[in-house]
């Protein structure tokens, strides 16, 4: 009885080595598929699932543009700060999930979180109404680049009356999983001047001429300058999710630019910044907040301090911070040590380049002062458009001059264009005169409209906006004509905008030599960039190729008139002379 019991309870020794293979080989599987996912994270941008983050005021400006009401008396604010217990739609159990938000006819989009199943987005959407009480219906669904998108759950949040609620979880209808929202709504005492104050009475020319952010005309900020309000200029070359060490684990999100290492944490009311300039870092250690748990230790110089949560303190009394809970420890650790030495590497160039410069004071300054003295000092303009993303659409000739073809098609005294948003069904046009550009050179104007829109995803008219930029050589035989459209209500429409290049150059009293180029420039990464570029590159094509028709068409249609006034003014002649 004894060795069946013992037979029964102890394993024999052939299910103990068939059950270490399944166990090394199910951790092999797993090895390999993190290795995967960290070289894909590595050779492309991160996602980042509070990129959308934008100013109140600019939020506000962004919807005001898009529906503009006449007589809106409420602002209704939707936070979607996170899901949970999503399905996994996808074969290795996660999902792709990004939301749509419907308030009245009024529609939003969320970004994108990849392969999760509990995604954080932390983004806000505002909508304009008339009276109290609305729905607002939020649905979540899985993407997919092949078949439909998936439903994953939906939620209906009623919105009674003016304030503000917290941060709740909401269950969805059908679906398992739930959603956290905060809601809040204020009343406008005057809708019409209050929402052209928050709606900002600057508009997009108005602010290129100020010189605020002097690399690109549409610049759009990122969490660095949302967030830690750091200078224009700072990009995120990195992003990861872990947590700082302080009375307790604060979990976030970590961001490093060229300049400055930055944390942000937000759990419900509680929020904590932290900013350390790479200038401050002595060191940067691997180390462990427990047994499981590797982390990174930043150490700063003696006397230095960084910004934001209280630090920890070394024996020797300098300052350290601890990052923990990361996917990959050593990944983040080696792209902190990258970052670090390229920092020291551009401090030691720019001593050599200062080093240089001084030498060579003297030198410089007489030159300054010959070229000021005979008026011949260059002036360079920063780019309108990015011009390496371009490629060629249409290369032939036109039957007009450069300078022609801006008088007749593209003057402030020219319908054609406002004509030809009419002909394709475009509501809401208005198009702004030109303008000198200090920046960019030439003149730039807006132009936007609302354009019809086909995808199930967008609403019956999406609106556009149109950054135009020309400039006429001295001897008017050359016209540079280049514009930037950005799309409001598509999908994924603030990860990218449409260049366009369009270069005439005058070869004959009645012909000019026309070139035009497009290109798509993906502001942020995207799991489908490849498609976006190439659906929006071939729709954009089609859309240069009618313009030149109808431009064409008006040629003629010119042509026609005055050679009948030609004739209408000879037959005039002779019936006087007779």
């Amino acid at each position: 009885m004894a060795n069946i019991l013992i037979r029964l309870l102890v394993p024999s020794l052939l299910e103990v080595e068939i059950s270490i293979t399944l166990a090394l080989v199910l951790i092999a599987i797993l090895f390999l598929l993190e290795n995967s996912n960290n070289n894909k994270k590595k050779n492309s941008p991160p996602l980042n699932p509070t990129r959308e983050i934008v100013p109140l005021d600019e939020k506000i400006q962004r919807n005001f543009s898009i529906e503009e009401p006449q007589e809106t008396s409420y602002v209704v604010k939707l936070e979607i700060l996170a899901a949970k217990y999503l399905i996994g739609a996808n074969l290795n159990g996660t999902s792709e999930p990004y939301a749509i938000i419907k308030c009245g006819e009024q529609k939003r989009f969320s970004s994108l979180v990849p392969s999760s199943r509990n995604p954080l987005w932390g983004e806000e959407f505002l909508f304009f109404v008339n009276s109290l009480p609305v729905q607002i219906h939020l649905t979540i669904y899985d993407w997919d680049t092949v078949c439909k998108c998936k439903l994953l759950g939906s939620v209906v949040l009623p919105v009674a009356k003016a304030g503000q609620s917290g941060a709740i979880w909401h269950e969805f209808d059908t679906k398992s999983g739930q959603v956290c929202l905060q809601v809040s709504s204020f009343r406008l005492s005057n809708s019409n001047s209050l929402l052209t104050d928050l709606a900002g009475v600057k508009s997009r020319k108005n602010m290129l001429s100020e010189k605020k952010n002097p690399t690109v005309a549409h610049y759009q900020p990122g969490p660095l300058q949302v967030i830690f309000r750091l200078p224009f200029d700072e990009d995120v070359y990195h992003s990861y999710s872990c947590a700082i060490e302080n009375s307790f684990l604060y979990h976030g999100r970590m961001y490093i630019s060229a300049w400055h290492l930055c944390f942000h944490s937000k759990f419900f009311y509680k929020q904590l910044k932290v900013i350390i300039p790479f200038e401050d870092i002595d060191e940067i250690k691997r180390t462990q907040h427990s047994f499981v748990n590797p982390a990174i230790s930043i150490i700063l110089h003696a006397g230095a301090n960084g910004l934001g949560a209280p630090p920890l303190c070394n024996r020797n009394g300098r300052v350290r911070y601890k990052f923990t809970s990361f996917w990959n420890r050593n990944q983040s650790f080696r792209a902190l040590q990258d970052t670090l030495t390229r920092y020291r590497a551009m401090l030691q160039a720019e001593k050599k380049v200062k080093m240089h410069s001084l030498t060579n004071i003297d030198q410089l300054t007489r030159v300054v002062k010959r070229d000021e003295e005979k008026g011949t000092r260059e002036k360079f303009f920063q780019p309108f458009i990015n011009q390496e993303i371009l490629v060629d659409s249409v290369d032939g000739t036109f039957p007009c001059t450069a300078e022609q073809f801006f008088s007749m098609f593209l003057s402030d005294n020219s319908n054609f264009l406002m004509e030809h948003r009419y002909s394709r069904n475009g509501t809401d046009l208005k198009i702004n005169n030109w303008s000198p550009s200090e920046e960019h050179g030439g003149q730039i104007r807006k132009f936007t409209f609302k354009s019809p829109c086909n995808s199930p995803l967008c609403p019956p008219y999406t609106a556009v906006t149109e950054l135009q930029h020309t400039t006429l050589s001295a001897d008017k035989g050359t016209l540079l004509y280049e514009t930037v459209q950005q799309a409001h209500d598509v999908p994924f429409g603030s990860y990218f905008e449409i260049h366009c290049r369009w270069c005439l150059r005058t070869k004959s009293e009645s012909s000019c030599q026309m070139v035009i180029k497009i290109g798509v420039h993906m502001k942020k990464w995207c799991i489908i960039q490849s498609k976006i570029k190439s659906g929006a590159t071939e729709e954009y094509k089609k859309e240069v190729n009618q313009i030149l028709e109808e431009a064409r068409a008006h040629l003629l249609k010119q042509d026609d008139s005055e050679k009948g006034f030609a004739r209408g003014s000879e037959n005039h002649e002779m019936y006087q002379n007779q």
